[in-house]
């Protein structure tokens, strides 16, 4: 899923210096999470996009 409000705007704090910046959330839903696997994807999205950092979290989710 993708939040079709992005990109959103986020604001980045360096000490005194501080720089704006859009950003896109995406949203993936997996049974199962292989976080090798996934690090390896979070690596290849920095390099294709030229990040200093993508920012990948898991949340488990029990369904009711």
């Amino acid at each position: 899923m993708a939040y079709l409000q992005a990109p959103a705007e986020g604001q980045w704090q360096d000490g005194e210096q501080s720089s704006k910046d859009d950003i896109v959330i995406f949203e993936v839903m997996v049974d199962d999470i292989g976080l090798p696997d996934w690090c390896k994807r979070r690596a290849e999205l920095e390099r294709r996009f030229r990040q200093d950092t993508v920012i990948t979290r898991y949340m488990p989710m029990p369904l009711v």
